[in-house]
């Protein structure tokens, strides 16, 4: 069975996309065997098309029909004889008929359950075009292209269009070779559905239906779907719905370190570039590079010798036709100093779709799954992991990273062994892909009982806090761009920052390790802004990213200004700007989000300057102690913090356990390590309490001095092999140790 028979004629319909493959299977199946009978058409359309047969032929049990087909089949009944040339022109009739401009599946089912006898009554088909070229998908998988060439017996005059020029010259082995056909792969239906993508498509066609420069650049973020705009182009070659002068054409997918590999001496890849234009030249065939900037400096060094430079002359002439792809930062990087390069590409610039769009994505990819896994997705799912992804995963772009959540949840599901992906699985998936708490309630809880237990805030703070953050991490806030909390910490808090910062982070998010900590007294310059934006003055593109760059992986953590009093007054108000707009443009233009931290800032206030511990209430704001902190770190800073915390609380008993907690208990813990166990006494504590310390260096000074000193001669005599218990007390007038009986090591 020729090719011939697949294509229209004279005025009548032509075939779809999904007609197209039918026939096509017939030919892997039938083998071009010409004395095929209406049998075995009945049991290929059975196979593939069981729910069709039902719809159009009342009271037919497909299941019987395929048993008795194969019973018929194995004695040698074949049924007369049937052509595809005479199916195909019978459903075009059929087509025609009914006023379809396309011959689709139901067309050729309607023809041959007619010939063998059966009566229609039914002429619709509830499959959509799109379902039933997916139902191909399994075959077309198995089958390679090797073993479609060789059960391909055709003529080099029949051979499709891939694989000859416009005027019948020898197959593009370069393409073949370095290459990947998008035509060929969107015929087999390797592709999804490509949504939202209309205009941007439009575009490209519009461009590369230009008489010079007709080289399109598609230019946008990673993970809005530039690759999907090819896709989508190569699917609308092979249905035709391109002007004249694109239809038949193949898109090849060029990767230029597939070019360079192996190209160890000097002229083998310009040999490989001379044959390859040669072969893209040909009206028929449209390159597709995708990571345009990898092109730069590949094979050779810059502007002599590499690809691009080699490419540069055709695309000049205007030889060849050229769609490109690449990010907007490596598009100024790479491409734009490069003017030579950037004036023979037409940007086209790809938005993230909207959360409506990617709704329509994940829909689409939703009945692929359910086909390919068994797991279906519930629309009520499907909308809940594009709102979470917009409010949770502001650093990546849609359709992107709704995909990843689905496809995640799906995984998930599987090896759960569910055939359907519920909420719940859904919400716990996603959360565990970002990093958040998956109880928020439970986490606060943790939290309130860690800060009773470490003694470092006071009770009044540590209610405003998780006040603050119940409503913060729950979406509540009417700022929800801004980080869940901002508290500015003075005297002893400032000095227990580090240790508020890991509690904090390991009740929240899970881990003390997830605090990133930024040292403001570095920034003794305007310009040292650009440092905290990730690039040093003077240079354009910094590697590194700047500090704030572990918040792209990290999203979820304690942030630490430390020092911000030490810092230059614009860097400050810079600080106050990104508090204020929850992120941070960084070197590479790229937005980094500060909506789901918790941000500690730090400054060395005198003690007249910091009495207002506190939640910053409006009518405070005009009072004494906050016009001094105006004045000290400025009014726009000011504005941004939610509480300020001073440390050490009043009460003699708060007091008492933050001795306990922070400075004692750490002591205890360092000499137990020596052989060293200390036990102390209360009147230890009623003998501390007596002094007037001011900050927490003031305490640790007080104790080195009045109880360490005494413990050296005791650190001595102990060791691994024998471990001594110490009781500190105080009898009034000094502190005294004495030694208890130890257990031997």
């Amino acid at each position: 069975m020729s090719n011939n028979s697949l294509s229209g004629s004279g005025g009548q319909p032509e075939l779809a996309l999904s007609a197209h493959f039918f026939l096509r299977i017939a030919n892997k199946t039938f083998k071009n065997n010409a004395r095929i009978g209406t049998n075995s058409w009945l049991l290929l359309l059975a196979d593939y098309f069981d729910s069709l047969i039902e719809e159009i032929v009342d009271g037919l049990d497909v299941n019987e029909l395929k048993e008795q087909l194969r019973l018929e089949l194995t004695h040698g009944q074949g049924g007369p004889r049937l052509s595809a040339k005479e199916v195909t022109n019978k459903a075009r009739d059929i087509a025609q008929k009914l006023g379809d401009s396309r011959v689709e599946v139901k067309h050729l089912a309607i023809a041959i359950l007619e010939s063998a006898g059966y009566e229609v009554v039914g002429e619709e088909c509830s499959l959509t075009p799109e379902e039933i070229e997916r139902r191909f998908d399994a075959l077309f998988g198995i089958l390679s292209e090797d073993q479609e060439d060789e059960s391909e017996d055709e003529s080099a005059d029949d051979r499709p269009k891939e694989q000859t020029g416009a005027s019948g010259d020898s197959r593009a082995e370069k393409l073949e070779e370095f290459g990947r056909n998008l035509t060929r792969q969107a015929r087999r239906g390797r592709f999804g559905n490509v949504v939202g993508r209309e205009e941007e498509i439009q575009l490209v066609i519009e461009t590369l239906c230009r008489r010079t420069k007709r080289n399109p650049v598609l230019v946008g973020p990673a993970g809005v779907g530039k690759t999907a705009i090819v896709e989508g182009l190569a699917q609308r070659v092979v249905r035709g719905e391109v002007p004249d002068l694109l239809k038949g054409v193949q898109i090849y997918e060029i990767q230029p370190t597939a070019l360079v590999a192996g190209t160890r001496y000097y002229g083998i890849l310009e040999e490989r570039m001379e044959i390859l234009i040669r072969e893209a030249s040909r009206e028929d065939v449209i390159l597709f590079i995708d990571e345009l900037h990898s092109i730069v400096g590949a094979g050779g060094p810059t502007g002599r010798n590499d690809v691009a430079s080699l490419l540069k002359p055709a695309l000049a002439r205007g030889d060849l036709a050229c769609i490109a792809a690449t990010t907007d930062e490596e598009y100024r990087r790479y491409i734009e100093p490069d003017p030579a390069l950037e004036r023979r590409f037409q940007p086209v610039r790809v938005q993230e779709l909207t959360p409506e769009q990617t709704l329509g994505v994940l829909s689409s990819l939703r009945d692929e799954l359910a086909r390919l896994r068994g797991v279906r997705a519930p629309d009520d799912v499907l909308r809940w992991l594009v709102s979470f992804a917009q409010q949770f995963m502001r650093n990546r772009y849609f359709p992107d990273k709704a995909v990843d959540l689905l496809e995640q949840s799906v995984a998930h599901a599987v090896v759960q062994g569910k055939d359907t992906l519920d909420m719940e699985t859904a919400m716990a998936v996603a959360r565990r892909v970002v990093g958040m708490p998956l109880d928020v309630g439970e986490r606060l809880r943790n939290l309130k009982a860690k800060l009773a237990e470490s003694a470092l805030l006071d009770e009044g703070d540590c209610e405003t806090l998780l006040n603050r953050l119940s409503v913060t991490m729950r979406g509540l806030d009417l700022r929800p761009s801004r980080p869940n909390a901002v508290v500015l910490l003075v005297e002893n808090a400032a000095a227990d920052s580090e240790r508020l910062a890991e509690i904090l982070a390991e009740a929240l998010n899970g881990s003390p390790n997830r605090v990133i900590t930024v040292d403001f007294s570095r920034f003794q310059h305007p310009a040292d802004i650009a440092i905290l934006a990730g690039a040093s003055s003077g240079y354009r593109y910094d590697d590194t990213a700047g500090m704030l760059h572990r918040l792209l992986q990290i999203p979820h953590c304690v942030l630490r200004f430390e020092n911000i009093h030490a810092c230059h007054p614009a860097v400050r108000e810079a600080a106050a700007e990104m508090l204020a707009e929850g992120s941070l443009v960084d070197a590479r233009g790229r937005r980094i989000y500060l909506s789901d931290t918790i941000v500690l800032i730090t400054a060395e206030l005198s003690p007249a300057e910091t009495q207002i511990s506190g939640f910053r209430a409006p009518e405070q704001k005009s009072g004494p102690d906050f016009r001094r902190l105006a004045a000290e770190l400025g009014n726009d800073l000011v504005a941004q913090v939610d509480l300020v915390c001073a440390g050490v609380p009043d009460s003699v008993a708060a007091r008492r356990q933050w001795l306990c907690r922070n400075l004692l208990d750490d002591l205890s813990q360092r000499l137990k390590e020596s052989g060293l166990a200390l036990r102390f006494d209360e009147s230890v504590l009623d003998w501390l309490l007596t002094f007037k310390c001011r900050n927490r260096r003031e305490w640790e000074r007080l104790i080195d001095e009045e109880i360490c000193t005494h413990l050296a001669g005791h650190l001595a005599n102990a060791g691994p092999n024998r471990a001594e218990t110490l009781l500190v007390k105080h009898d009034g007038s000094s502190v005294a140790i004495e030694l208890e009986p130890g257990e031997d090591a």
